[in-house]
């Protein structure tokens, strides 16, 4: 049997000076919900009082998804099975998109509870609309290898395919390597190859630029931060 109860997927974000990109029918299903699930508590503590969620922090739970090990999934039930909406929280942009949510999404349809998405920002999609490529074909692969050799033969494997089939690539990068990824995607790529980066979309740092490899080498920008997550993409 079906439980009523639904299980949300709240979008969160990309900047903190960007709460505004959560239209008003999301943050009205959202101030409803006191039982949720997010990676890290203390963050998505912080979430919800910047939008102002009127419960009191006390009554509020939060069940955080354990990096090892399995989540309590019997304590998700319980709270569904006695009518309560769930929702789970991203720490940045839509939850179940490169975000472990899409494990407890595949458990709830498993179990005949209803999932229901809510808008909201998402960086992936945003990248590829600031983008200029193509949006009929595009692949998300997520992080690329580390190490060095790995990376640069990947990269050529995806400059490969977005030259063969017309399909954009896309791929994220943890900030603090922004800066490295890019100089090997600048001394990797053929110079054609047009190679596009987008980061903190919709906030005040907002950076948007997309040129060949060559155009790259000729700017010499050194503006791409390295505390805020980019998307990359080529095309």
């Amino acid at each position: 049997m079906t439980s009523k109860a639904k299980v949300f997927l709240i979008p969160v974000p990309i900047d903190e000076d960007a709460i505004d990109t959560l239209p008003p029918a999301t943050l009205h299903i959202l101030y409803q919900i006191q039982y949720f699930i997010a990676e890290r508590s203390k963050t998505a503590r912080h979430f919800l009082k910047l939008l102002g969620h009127p419960m009191p922090q006390s009554d509020i739970n939060i069940l955080e998804i354990p990096k090892h090990g399995t989540l309590e999934y019997n304590e998700i039930k319980c709270w569904l099975d006695d009518g309560h909406p769930v929702g789970i929280l991203s720490e940045s942009g839509c939850p179940g998109i490169a975000d472990p949510g899409a494990e407890i999404v595949n458990w709830a349809h498993k179990n005949g509870y209803f999932v229901e998405p809510l808008v909201g920002p998402s960086s992936i999609l945003l990248a590829l609309m600031a983008s200029g490529f193509s949006g009929q074909s595009f692949v998300f692969h997520g992080y690329l290898p580390n190490k060095k050799d790995e990376l640069a033969k990947k990269l050529k494997v995806l400059e490969a395919n977005a030259a063969k089939y017309n399909q954009t690539q896309v791929f994220i990068e943890t900030p603090y390597r922004n800066v490295k990824l890019f100089e090997t995607l600048i001394h990797t790529l053929q110079n054609t190859t047009r190679l596009s980066i987008q980061s903190g979309l919709t906030g005040k740092h907002a950076y948007s630029k997309t040129l060949t490899i060559r155009q790259w080498h000729e700017a010499k920008d050194n503006s791409l931060s390295n505390t805020i997550p980019a998307i990359f993409i080529i095309g």
